[in-house]
């Protein structure tokens, strides 16, 4: 019986080293991941608290008086520094500090009254429930997925247990004298066991909270062009159809952008030079399309705009500004100045127009452009023109000599 006790008293020591293991791991995995470190120093610490308060007796080591609440208080540091960091809030420090200063005062008034146990162990509990809240409210402020919210249920529900068992002991009238007889009580085997539980759900909660955040990570690095972090030509493509049904009935603007005489920047000045005018340009663009315009590099020095509700006076004014923007950028690389310009075309996508005809269409427009002298506006060929589609696409001849209908993708 002693040694299925010990054994027990040993659970909860050894899920908190497993967690924080394994938060440890993540961090040396990925050295980015500095909420993790933080995370894994909770769990360290907490299992440190656990093993002097369930192994350890402070009446016999006084050491473990001052040893306990200092490890309960550094691992609800570290908590709560990493899930601010995880969630991208600020450190909530008054609100740390408050409670930090009342849970110190209330042990040391304990301690100079020569309170029960009890009495400290009530008082670091209570601190507890304070940063399982604030935790809480981090979370909830911070939230971008699902999972967020039963993260903030989990710590919410560790806080109401906590103050469950402080009630049903107070209810009861179990008064814990000395650290001896606490490691003997009811009390001692709900904590053990409310402890066990909720570091394996907190745990597994916020490594889903990791998870899911790679997979946005992951998801993101798929659809982004690498060098201007604009979307690529894929990504354009998929949103597109969200944004035309959006902003149906009325149309969408449709702009292709190409740099004028890139090669030759690349040729004078050097690819680093060259991707500094990329980026430099993918930024303009974005800045001066809008929060709800579709951005896109579609392949070298080519970017696509989609611009919501937008008719053809409306796009061709949009693609007017971005000339002008464009064309007020001076760019400097060994101390000499050059600038840049870029050609435009132009349309107005209706909700029936097909876009894989409007994209060449527009894109005829950005030729006309650069025959035009470059630096310049031209709009596309109207897309409800019945002999558009078998212009812009021949049929191709079938394998077997007879006509064909196949269609290359888009340009």
């Amino acid at each position: 019986m002693f040694i299925a006790d010990l054994s027990y008293q040993w659970l909860g020591p050894i899920i908190f080293l497993s967690v924080g293991v394994a938060f440890l791991l993540l961090y040396w995995h990925d050295r980015s991941q500095h909420a993790a470190l933080h995370l894994a120093g909770c769990y360290f610490l907490l299992m440190t608290a656990l093993l002097g308060l369930m192994l350890g007796d402070a009446g016999k080591y006084p050491a473990l008086a001052f040893l306990i609440p200092a490890a309960v208080y550094g691992g609800n540091f570290l908590l709560l520094r990493g899930v601010a960091s995880l969630f991208g809030q600020k450190f909530p420090r008054i609100a740390f500090l408050a409670a930090l200063a009342l849970s110190v005062a209330g042990l040391i008034y304990a301690g100079e009254t020569s309170a029960p146990f009890g009495v400290r162990y009530a008082g670091t509990c209570g601190f507890m429930i304070v940063v399982d809240l604030i935790c809480c409210v981090l979370i909830w402020r911070g939230r971008n997925h699902r999972v967020d919210t039963v993260i903030a249920v989990v710590f919410l529900a560790h806080a109401a247990a906590i103050g469950a068992r402080l009630v049903a002991m107070t209810l009861s009238g179990t008064e814990i004298l000395t650290h001896a007889a606490f490691k003997g009580s009811h009390v001692a085997l709900a904590m053990q066991t409310g402890n066990a539980i909720f570091a394996i759900f907190i745990g597994l909660a916020l490594f889903a909270r990791y998870a899911t955040t790679l997979v946005t990570r992951l998801s993101h690095l798929a659809e982004t062009d690498p060098l201007t972090g604009l979307l690529n030509r894929r990504a354009f493509q998929a949103m597109v159809p969200a944004m035309r049904a959006a902003s149906a009935p009325l149309p969408t603007g449709l702009i292709i952008c190409d740099i004028d005489h890139f090669k030759q920047i690349n040729d004078s000045f050097g690819h680093d030079v060259g991707d500094i005018v990329l980026r430099t340009v993918a930024e303009l663009l974005r800045n001066v399309a809008g929060e709800g315009a579709i951005c896109a590099r579609m392949g070298g020095e080519e970017f696509c705009i989609l611009l919501p509700e937008s008719n053809a006076e409306m796009t061709r004014l949009a693609a007017a500004r971005l000339r002008v923007a464009i064309e007020m950028q001076q760019m400097v690389s060994s101390g000499q100045k050059f600038g840049l310009t870029a050609s435009f075309g132009y349309c107005e996508l209706r909700p029936q127009d097909d876009l894989r005809v409007a994209m060449a269409c527009t894109d005829a427009a950005v030729y006309q452009a650069k025959a035009a002298g470059r630096n310049t506006v031209r709009v596309a060929p109207a897309l409800f023109d019945p002999e558009a589609d078998k212009r812009l696409f021949p049929a191709l001849p079938r394998a077997d000599g007879k006509p064909g209908s196949a269609m290359p993708g888009p340009a």
